[in-house]
């Protein structure tokens, strides 16, 4: 029997598909979703819940926010057994998506820190073609529209995504301005790792985000909005991992 590190869960706790999530109160409302859901021990915040959907095991687990700890905690399950992995949140979005949308990375680019320790500078860091399929007939089932593209994963939010300060707006408009020029769909702070990740340890790995924050005007999605969404992107996610 295997136990991770610092998640402390055994591999007979975990399901054989995860669903990555950002905010620990995601894990509450998803666990609601599942048959007989088992909610995991709690470590430095880490938060987890697996329980059935579709006839298959589904783990639920929190990373925080980041890349480095979001890559700790898929490594860690990976090393548990799990095969496939999509991570679910909210993004900044780029035309033609707009706010509400729901966006799937088909690759990304890495601008964080993580990626080089799991993937060597200039590889192309893909998601599973396979999981995308998946996420795109969901979303369609659940009669809404995919957007699949190319996701910038960066560490550094209030520098370089988001500028909280006016002396950061010129750092932050060039970096628009080449997101631009790349075709960037959404930005986030975790997917080039996950994706690393997923090439290093030979797993599955994908995300799909609600769009929320215009990259270009840095308006935010309603709280009304937000919240339809994100119980729309839950049942999406789940359809989409259990899918065969």
């Amino acid at each position: 029997m295997r136990t991770a590190w610092y998640l402390g869960y055994s591999d007979a706790d975990v399901g054989e598909a995860a669903i990555l999530v950002g905010d620990p109160d995601r894990v509450n409302r998803i666990g609601k979703l599942l048959d007989t859901p088992a909610f995991l021990p709690e470590k430095r915040g880490l938060r987890s819940v697996t329980g059935g959907f579709n006839g298959k095991r589904v783990t639920v687990a929190a990373f925080g926010m980041g890349a480095p700890i979001a890559s700790i905690v898929m490594h860690e399950l990976a090393d548990l057994g799990v095969k496939r992995f999509l991570r679910i949140g909210t993004a900044m979005h780029f035309p033609p998506a707009k706010a509400g949308s729901f966006l799937i990375s088909k690759d990304a680019l890495a601008f964080d820190g993580t990626s080089p320790a799991y993937v060597a500078d200039g590889t192309p860091l893909l998601a599973n073609a396979r999981l995308v399929d998946a996420a795109v007939a969901a979303i369609k089932s659940a009669g809404e529209v995919p957007h699949v593209g190319t996701y910038a994963t960066f560490d550094a939010f209030y520098r370089d995504m988001f500028a909280l300060i006016p002396e950061d707006q010129p750092r932050v408009a060039a970096t628009r301005a080449r997101l631009h020029d790349l075709n960037v769909l959404a930005t986030d702070m975790e997917t080039s790792a996950l994706l690393a990740v997923g090439q290093a340890l030979k797993v599955e790995a994908a995300t799909l985000c609600l769009g929320t924050v215009d990259g270009s005007t840095q308006q935010k999605l309603g709280a009304e909005a937000l919240a339809s969404g994100e119980a729309q992107m839950f049942r999406i996610a789940l359809n989409a991992i259990t899918a065969e």
